[in-house]
């Protein structure tokens, strides 16, 4: 079973993460108003998930397209539809934990898929499915009947977990367990990944993305996903709460956590770096490096060794004085 600590300081462990999380919080947290148009950053890492997300499932843009898209240049109803719902739902997340709240819930469940057919108008928008599904290439088997009472228990689950372990150790048994009971007739992987972030926003992480463009990612992703669910390749167990938990553990959630654990210290990386940038201007490395008197390259090894924060622009890494640790 997952342990019960709720300190801090495990719920942050995945790599530097702790550290970035306390950079960030130092800097006022996840920003105001975040999922605005005007927040460059965090508009980049919201097309970049919905560009990712939706090419995992077979639909694919490139950043001009999804402009047009978004725009109302092009038409693209999945595309559009995950781009409006994800942005709400980050920003409703956000505003929850402005409030200090956390609301999860069996009607936040249908309302995300409802209004990720919305533009499709697909007449089970947000209704559970009814009777078998199977998931093609996929061992597990979600269960045929009582859709409705197995989200009720992962909700029972989502509100038992939140807070007691890692944040990337919950996020990657939230994930796998969705998946698993597939409660849609479609729409699920989409669903359960803006489920997902509304969740690590819930902990005060920035939204991350899987990668999915690549077919290669999109394997790595799929085959982490499998060694995840193995306790529910036979059949899943009755739709109560402890029983389904102890089932799921006996999942190996390294590869997930680790794909996860890498997406979010990227995203942490270019929400704290904007953050800071407000402050003090970002510069490029040889420039900071003259005004700190230390060589470039002792700062390369700093951000090798994960003792700065930089991030990626034109080709070279930027920073400031506030973004060492």
């Amino acid at each position: 079973m997952v342990s019960g600590k709720r300190e801090t300081d495990t719920l942050f462990e995945c790599g530097g993460m702790q550290k970035r999380k306390d950079l960030l919080d130092s800097l006022g947290g996840l920003p105001e108003g975040a999922v605005e148009v005007k927040n460059s950053e965090w508009l980049y890492m919201l097309e970049e998930e919905t560009r990712n997300s939706l090419a995992i499932e077979g639909y694919f843009a490139s950043e001009k397209e999804l402009r047009a898209i978004i725009s109302g240049k092009h038409t693209g109803a999945e595309i559009l539809d995950y781009y409006r719902t994800a942005g709400s739902m980050y920003d409703l997340a956000l505003q929850y934990l402005r409030e200090g709240q956390t609301i999860f819930d069996v009607p936040l469940v249908r309302h995300i898929h409802s209004e990720l057919f919305r533009e499709g108008r697909d007449s089970a928008r947000g209704n559970f499915r009814k009777g078998k599904i199977i998931i093609k290439g996929a061992k597990v088997h979600p269960p045929e009947a009582d859709v409705e009472q197995y989200v009720r228990c992962l909700v029972e689950i989502v509100k038992s977990l939140r807070g007691r372990t890692g944040a990337i150790p919950f996020l990657a048994r939230f994930h796998v367990l969705f998946e698993s009971i597939h409660p849609f007739a479609d729409g699920n992987g989409r669903a359960g990944r803006i489920l997902m972030n509304y969740l690590a926003i819930s902990l005060g992480l920035p939204p991350f993305v899987i990668k999915g463009l690549a077919p290669a990612d999109r394997n790595e992703y799929y085959d982490a996903l499998e060694k995840g669910d193995t306790g529910f390749h036979e059949a899943f167990p009755p739709p109560d709460a402890d029983k389904i938990l102890s089932r799921l553990e006996t999942g190996n959630f390294s590869r997930l956590e680790e794909m996860f654990c890498k997406s979010s210290i990227h995203s942490l990386n270019r929400v704290i770096a904007a953050m800071a940038g407000k402050i003090e201007e970002l510069l490029p490395l040889a420039d900071l490096a003259k005004e700190m008197k230390v060589q470039p390259a002792t700062l390369r090894k700093w951000v090798e060794r994960d003792k700065m924060v930089a991030v990626m622009k034109n080709g070279k890494l930027y920073s400031n004085k506030r973004l060492v640790f």
